[in-house]
C-alpha cells in the first residue's frame, strides 16, 4: 500500500512540474480528500493535491463534480490543454476506451495514472468490498515510458492493452 501512495505522490509532483514546463493547466481525476480504500491513511498522509481542475463524481467542495462516463462533460475541455494525473478513478469507466480517448485528446498525451486497482487482492477480494460500481482493474501508466494502458475487466476478466496515443 505504501508503494502506491509514493507512486501517486510522485506522479502528482511530476504532473505539476510538467504542467508548468508545458504551460498547461493540471487536471486531477479523483478527489485527493477521499475515495481511497484505506481512508484513514489519506486522512493522515495526503498523497496528492488538487489540480487547477479536479474532477470526481462525489468530490469535495474544491472538486468539479463530474462522472467520467459523461462524454458531454468531457467535450467542454479543449484539446491538448491539460496535463492529466489520475488516481484509479478509471476503474469506474463504463467504457475505458472512450474515457481514455478523451484523456488523450485533452492531455495531448501528457498523462500519468497511479492505477491502484490492480493485483491479486483487488481482483479477487478488495473490489467486492470497496464499490460495486468498479468495472476495471487498472495498472499505473506513465506517458514518458508506457505506450499501452493496461487494464482488466472485472466481468469476464478480459485483459486490455490499449495503445494510448492511438485512441
Amino acid at each position: 500500500m505504501l508503494a502506491r501512495y509514493r507512486l501517486t505522490n510522485n506522479f502528482f509532483q511530476d504532473a505539476l512540474k510538467i504542467s508548468k514546463e508545458e504551460g498547461k493547466k493540471l487536471l486531477v481525476i479523483g478527489d485527493p480528500c477521499s475515495g481511497t480504500y484505506f481512508q484513514f491513511i489519506t486522512n493522515y498522509f495526503l498523497d496528492y493535491g488538487h489540480g487547477d481542475v479536479t474532477i470526481d463524481l462525489f468530490g469535495c467542495g474544491k472538486c468539479t463534480r463530474m462522472d467520467i462516463n459523461d462524454m458531454e462533460a468531457w467535450s467542454k475541455f479543449e484539446d491538448n490543454s491539460f496535463v492529466i494525473m489520475e488516481t484509479g478513478t478509471l476503474s469506474f469507466s463504463k467504457d475505458i476506451r472512450k474515457v481514455l480517448a478523451q484523456i488523450r485528446r485533452i492531455s495531448g498525451g501528457d498523462f500519468l495514472s497511479a492505477g491502484g486497482t490492480h493485483g491479486y487482492l483487488w481482483e479477487n477480494f478488495l473490489h467486492k468490498t470497496y464499490d460495486k460500481n468498479l468495472k476495471y482493474l487498472t495498472h499505473p501508466f506513465d506517458f514518458r515510458e508506457d505506450s499501452f494502458h493496461k487494464s482488466k475487466t472485472l466481468a469476464g476478466k478480459e485483459v486490455l492493452e490499449l495503445e494510448f496515443m492511438k485512441l
